[in-house]
């Protein structure tokens, strides 16, 4: 990791050891129109809260009203109040009794560049940059209304990384603070080997300090933790948050094999939380 800091636009190393000793390894993720401030301030036992995802241009917002429409919940803030949204969702978080000690990733979405056709783009990723702890831009929605953007999933094929590079470019053109970068993305919507080939070929890892991956396993109810076994082998650099499948403690102990956060989401709606918080007692008590 010690060429690092030699990248013109990824945070330094001691903030990467930083975050990446934080005790709470139970990250909770992002869930559309579910995971804002109001639901996260209820809790208190994870090392990170991820908020969205949120649409930051006209195209992702016009289809997240279309996907609301089908019943599928959805965050559509308008894009010219989405800068004061977001600075006082993230303050409600820090300033919750319950939420205060957890870093806040939020997860965006978004392709229009143009500031004439969208004109609150700076502002608002400014504001997103400006008051969250990560940034975490969405390569993992696989709704019909994002991907037929090239978005979402679609990200990380191989037609369309080339327009994630420059996304993320930009984004860390605006990113003066250097907080880390992540990308979500979905296990086995293309190979490992296809995933691999396109960032070792894009040279996505110079942009990005780290992957929130659902180890998503197709026609099976745990974890394709091999898939994810493989990304931690190929890219050593970065941070990796593991999700999928997450329900007890020792879900957790074995996807941190080869992660070093899993994140969790519909435990957490059926109330299977008790597990988190003797989880992280155990950690700590492991470390010391």
């Amino acid at each position: 990791m010690k060429n690092l800091k030699n990248k013109d636009y990824l945070i330094d190393l001691e903030y990467l050891k930083d975050l990446k000793t934080l005790n709470n390894k139970i990250v909770l993720a992002p869930m559309a129109g579910i995971t804002d401030a109001e639901f996260c301030k209820k809790f208190s036992n994870f090392g990170i809260v991820c908020i969205g995802a949120y649409n930051l241009d006209p195209e992702t917002l016009k289809a997240s009203f279309e996907i609301e429409k089908r019943g599928r919940k959805e965050f559509n803030i308008p894009l010219d109040e989405f800068s004061n949204y977001i600075k006082n969702e993230i303050k409600e978080i820090k300033e919750s009794q319950n939420s205060k000690n957890s870093l806040v990733s939020t997860n965006i979405r978004f392709k229009d560049l143009d500031l004439y056709s969208n004109p609150h783009l700076i502002d608002n990723l400014q504001s997103v940059i400006g008051n969250s702890d990560i940034i975490e831009f969405n390569c993992h929605c696989r709704q019909p209304e994002i991907t037929k953007l090239g978005l979402g999933q679609e990200l990380i094929t191989k037609k369309e990384i080339k327009e994630l590079i420059k996304i993320l470019k930009f984004i860390q053109g605006l990113n003066i603070k250097k907080i880390p970068l992540f990308i979500k993305i979905r296990a086995n919507y293309i190979s490992s080997k296809e995933l691999i080939d396109n960032f070792n070929e894009s040279k996505i890892i110079d942009y990005i300090d780290g992957i929130h991956i659902d180890c998503f396993n197709p026609g099976h109810n745990y974890p394709d933790l091999e898939y994810l076994k493989e990304l931690r082998q190929k890219f050593p650099e970065l941070i990796i948050i593991g999700n999928n499948s997450v329900k007890s403690e020792n879900d957790a102990k074995k996807m941190l094999e080869y992660c070093d956060f899993v994140s969790v989401a519909r435990c957490v709606l059926a109330n299977n939380i008790e597990w988190i918080e003797n989880f992280n007692k155990n950690n700590i008590k492991n470390k010391n």
